[in-house]
């Protein structure tokens, strides 16, 4: 049986989600190594990044290359209340998605009329502005030092300490952002989203806004970012401007890509493929990211739509 047909076939797709959700409950049991669990942390981590981004890429076809400038927000938001205002985790957690989508708005606006090459190069810059800005304001943000000593979180008395409890914080925290885009993208923003993504001149025709849909878009996929950066800031209990380099914005991409643009889980493949690509030719370092990108030109070469961008694994 092709590929493609056991991935539309609903009866191997309901079994897929329920062995996966049975897999991600009872995964702390089974990885025993806690090395191993931190890595499957970060591809939850990065799974949340890429399933916003894909909102913006892959739904709407507005190529950010900005992210990780919301990504910081969101983790500077959270380290600044928590380190110096004694702020709950939970509070920080919602403050720092806000603040990511404030300025996913005020982002918005200026390029709301911008499409293409223009688009990508305006939250480039804005991307750099962020970390540059990050790294010189020495008296907010402790510079290229970063914030250090972040306390270990809490949520209603629970104290998230080991890798198995920040298993589970990002677990609730990737099923959340799988729920609410779900319901978001099967609603009639997601039909306008679409619209958009394949003709946004026949889609201001048929009456869809499309400068407010792509603020609108934009500024829901920067608040992701920022419960990502929320999540990292404790689960590393350190933040610096290295961390929102434009190469994480760049590897978010290819994340997005290589496991299919277009479907809400689809994405999480690409983070899996990606990650232990990262880890496992992390021994030849000077090469690790040519052989990455040889990856992704392998992907679009022989699977253009994406490991997973099928019809399938839309929502």
């Amino acid at each position: 049986m092709k590929f493609n047909s056991l991935l539309e076939n609903p009866i191997y797709v309901k079994a897929g989600y329920i062995l996966a959700i049975l897999l991600a409950l009872f995964l702390p049991k089974i990885v025993s190594d806690m090395y191993y669990l931190g890595i499957v942390n970060y591809m939850i981590l990065y799974a949340i990044l890429c399933m916003g981004l894909n909102l913006i890429l892959g739904y709407t076809g507005l190529l950010s290359l900005g992210h990780a400038a919301f990504y910081g927000l969101g983790g500077y938001t959270t380290a600044i209340l928590i380190t110096r205002y004694g702020f709950s985790f939970l509070s920080c957690l919602i403050i720092s998605g806000i603040v990511a989508l404030l300025f996913g708005i005020l982002l918005g606006i200026p390029t709301r009329k911008v499409r293409g090459d223009y688009f990508c190069l305006l939250t480039i810059a804005f991307g750099e502005i962020f970390r540059l800005v990050a790294q010189a304001w020495i008296e907010f943000t402790n510079g290229a030092m970063g914030i250090v000593g972040i306390p270990i979180p809490k949520i209603f008395g629970w104290s998230i300490r080991t890798e198995s409890d920040f298993y589970y914080l990002g677990l609730t925290l990737l099923g959340f952002t799988y729920i609410t885009l779900a319901l978001l993208v099967n609603s009639k923003f997601g039909r306008a989203f679409i619209a958009i993504r394949e003709d946004e001149l026949a889609a201001s025709v048929m009456g869809i806004n499309t400068a407010l849909y792509k603020i609108i878009v934009f500024a829901i996929g920067c608040f992701y970012a920022g419960l990502a950066g929320s999540y990292l800031a404790v689960y590393q209990t350190t933040i610096t401007p290295s961390n929102f380099r434009l190469e994480e914005s760049c590897l978010m991409i290819i994340m997005v890509i290589v496991g299919g643009m277009g479907s809400l889980l689809a994405p999480i493949a690409g983070v899996i493929v990606m990650t232990i690509a990262t880890e496992y030719f992390r021994g030849i370092s000077e090469y690790r990211m040519l052989i990455i990108g040889v990856i992704m030109v392998a992907v679009l070469l022989f699977r253009p739509q994406g490991i997973f961008g099928t019809s399938a694994f839309k929502s």
